[in-house]
């Protein structure tokens, strides 16, 4: 099932590689604030992250921007218990730009895959689990030349029926 996923990523970034506006790569570094479920299991403990992206540029406002993320929260100690979490995310996502055109204030929505691991250790014993998960993912963002941006985004990602892995994400993109 991942194959026919993979494939459909590739054929869109080849499709979107041939618009006239040639396309632009850059990196981004990431702050996630956890919520609910997930903020429990971390202790509150907020996660760096880092990411690589594409955008393609469609034209009146309209972005595509395939990404790539990988996220970790800090070991989280509850006396004899130490439990942490981290997940690397692909995705895409669409910007609207409200001028437009590619610079100012944006509203973004994107969906990914996101592979989840937790590991749980206690004085007797170590176990790691991990998923993989549809995340969704809705924010607003600012352009503010056509190199550097601001973004905040909250993220959704049902890990199970009785967990979730949501988070608020505070990002700043560079684009080359």
């Amino acid at each position: 099932m991942k194959t026919p996923t993979l494939s459909a990523l590739a054929f869109l970034t080849a499709a979107l590689s041939l618009q006239a506006e040639a396309p632009r790569y850059g990196v981004q570094g990431l702050v996630n604030l956890p919520l609910g479920d997930l903020k429990t299991y971390v202790d509150n403990n907020p996660g760096p992250g880092f990411g690589v992206h594409g955008t393609f540029d469609l034209g009146d406002g309209h972005m595509l921007r395939p990404r790539l993320d990988y996220s970790i929260y800090p070991e989280a100690s509850f006396t004899t218990i130490k439990q942490t979490a981290h997940n690397l995310s692909l995705g895409g996502d669409y910007l609207y730009f409200i001028a437009e055109k590619p610079e100012g204030l944006y509203v973004t929505a994107g969906l990914s895959a996101v592979r989840w691991s937790f590991e749980h250790k206690d004085p007797t014993s170590k176990v790691t689990s991990t998923t993989t998960k549809v995340g969704l993912a809705a924010g607003l963002g600012y352009q503010w030349n056509a190199t550097v941006g601001t973004e905040l985004r909250w993220l959704h990602s049902p890990v199970s029926s009785a967990f979730k892995g949501d988070a608020v994400q505070v990002g700043v993109t560079i684009r080359f």
